[in-house]
């Protein structure tokens, strides 16, 4: 088949932020964030500014990495150079997967899952402002903030009459801090009595 009889593509976004988008491919083109790329991916930031670059046949297309920061993935996998996309195959850069599709689908029904209605009405879609979208309330599950009931409040007294901690009381942080700054000292004695008496019996 002659280069001027090669049939046309396009290239359906069906994953990421651009989803249902559709790019024409009758020729090579340049995939990319830069604005001045053949068909620009403004939207997914993983993508390089000359990402990949595309080129129609006569059975799919051949894809060529422009040294891209995150790799190409045709079908899944990832190439290292130039690779053969057919037809219903995805091609994968950034996190925006596109596959190719025949000209004769122009018109006819998306690649796309919608997302459903519920999830819709939680969270707006990209494309939707959020300044007019109804976000619907949905009822919490969460209890208000209240007070351990594992715990007695007599147990945090202290005992009338006695300067020594008792109950739970000893256990508290404050406390527990200022017997942990004494364990030094204490190491430290023992230390020095060891040495003595080691001194002392040669």
């Amino acid at each position: 088949m002659l280069r001027g009889e090669m049939p046309d593509y396009l290239l359906e976004i069906v994953e990421g932020p651009e989803a249902g988008r559709r790019i024409p491919l009758a020729g090579p083109i340049e995939l990319g964030r830069d604005p001045s790329a053949d068909a620009p991916l403004l939207q997914d930031e993983l993508v390089s500014r000359r990402h990949v670059r595309l080129t129609p046949e006569d059975d799919g297309a051949r894809v060529e990495d422009l040294e891209s920061r995150n790799g190409t993935f045709v079908d899944g996998d990832e190439i290292y150079g130039p690779a053969h996309l057919g037809l219903d195959g995805q091609l994968l850069i950034g996190v925006t997967v596109l596959q190719l599709l025949p000209a004769t689908a122009e018109g006819g029904p998306s690649a796309v899952t919608p997302i459903p209605a519920s999830l819709t009405a939680l969270r707006p879609l990209p494309s939707e402002p959020l300044a007019v979208t109804a976000v619907r309330q949905v009822p919490t599950l969460a209890l208000e903030e209240s007070e351990p009931t594992y715990v007695p409040p007599e147990a945090l007294e202290r005992k009338e009459g006695k300067d020594d901690d008792s109950g739970l009381l000893a256990l508290l942080d404050s406390h527990t801090k200022s017997k942990a700054r004494g364990a030094p000292i204490g190491l430290f004695v023992l230390a020095a009595l060891a040495v003595i008496l080691y001194l002392s019996l040669r």
